[in-house]
């Protein structure tokens, strides 16, 4: 049996998607700031302790969702999420 979950996310009014603070600390790995991640999976009614026994998926949907809501509201492209979105699928 197969079940979808749709996943609402929530973000935090009064931040920005730069307060993620995004820098690359390895060729295949960034890291962000931490409270205003953990500030949207407790907005969007997730556990952050179970998301950070696997955060990729969850880590790619909040940035794929908040930094499409960012360029759609006329933020200026981020050099880091761009060079994301060419790598890989995950975050186009």
């Amino acid at each position: 049996m197969t079940t979808d979950t749709l996943l609402t996310l929530k973000l935090p009014g009064g931040y920005s998607f730069s307060d993620l603070k995004l820098r690359r600390y390895a060729a295949d790995a960034i890291d962000l700031e931490k409270d205003v991640f953990k500030l949207v999976c407790t907005l969007s009614g997730m556990d952050f302790e179970r998301v950070l026994q696997n955060p990729g998926p969850v880590v790619t949907a909040v940035l794929t969702v908040w930094y499409k809501r960012h360029l759609a509201d006329g933020g200026a492209p981020d050099a880091l999420m761009e060079d994301l979105r060419l790598q890989g699928p995950g975050l186009n």
